[in-house]
């Protein structure tokens, strides 16, 4: 295959449209079984683009009468909890906590069917057929915290994809849903078996793929132009990108530190490399004031 030329076109608006994908309370010794998200934000999500994921809402007892007064936050999950027809019951604390291995439930834990990921084949074509497209792929990304703040990011700042390996990523579980503040219910979601071969197949279809990693041929992320079409590979912290990942490159970026501390976590790093790329994005296509 020849070498393609770096291209410079104005971006259009043909990213890949985004998708969306009565019983007893559950006793300790017997949590129920499923698939599960926590946190307020993540079931307001939920509530909000895909109502029809919810099996059944599980709130914490509550001890405070004023927690349910009219106008209150959990008031108005519950109303529109009721309004959806889904199930809600009131459990302890402790029975949350066993449901999800976590106590940062905020008090409310849902069971939910799953949610629909991107098919590999359906992010090549859009790669194709779009003048501009910014995906963020994952190389052994495991902690769930990072990987829900990166998820986080992802939504907040456009990206029309976010794709790993089922074999060195993190399930997409209650914590994830939690620290991501609902975004893992929001930003396409694309797992793949091998993910060498999946960005050699990307770059097959017109992918530019860039790794953020320190190296003496790495170009400085502040004097970085980004492709229309860009993927942007994040490694694991500590090991940083696969070799043979790194060997398919083709732009090395880093990021350049002015502190005593000279690194960021890859939640933290990613956060930054997809500013960059939104910021480069909007000025191709400045928003129209209407």
């Amino acid at each position: 295959m020849s070498r393609r030329r770096h291209p410079h076109q104005h971006r259009k608006d043909s990213s890949p449209q985004r998708r969306e994908g009565g019983s007893h309370a559950p006793r300790r010794d017997a949590p129920p079984q499923g698939e599960f998200i926590m946190g307020r934000n993540c079931l307001e999500e939920v509530m909000k683009r895909a109502p029809g994921r919810l099996l059944e809402v599980y709130i914490a007892e509550s001890r405070d009468e004023g927690a349910s007064r009219p106008g209150g936050r959990r008031a108005d999950i519950s109303e529109r909890l009721r309004e959806l027809r889904v199930p809600v019951r009131e459990v302890a604390r402790r029975d949350l906590e066993s449901i999800v291995n976590s106590d940062s439930h905020q008090g409310v834990v849902a069971r939910v069917s799953p949610r629909s990921y991107l098919s590999f084949d359906d992010l090549v074509e859009s790669v194709r057929e779009s003048d501009a497209i910014s995906i963020l792929a994952l190389d052994g990304v495991l902690d769930p915290q990072n990987f829900g703040a990166i998820l986080r990011a992802a939504e907040c700042f456009g990206i029309n994809a976010v794709l790993w390996s089922k074999n060195r990523g993190s399930p997409i579980g209650p914590v994830v849903s939690k620290v991501s503040v609902g975004a893992s219910e929001l930003v396409p979601l694309c797992v793949v078996s091998n993910l060498h071969r999946a960005l050699e197949q990307l770059k097959e279809a017109g992918a530019w793929i860039a790794g953020t990693m320190i190296s003496p041929d790495a170009t400085p992320l502040d004097t970085f132009e980004f492709p229309e079409k860009s993927v942007v590979v994040m490694g694991a912290e500590g090991e940083g990108i696969h070799q043979l990942i790194e060997r398919g490159l083709d732009f090395k970026v880093y990021l350049s530190m002015a502190g005593a501390i000279d690194s960021l976590n890859v939640s933290q790093a990613t956060a930054v490399f997809l500013h960059e790329l939104a910021k480069q994005r909007r000025q191709k296509q400045p928003l129209k004031v209407t």
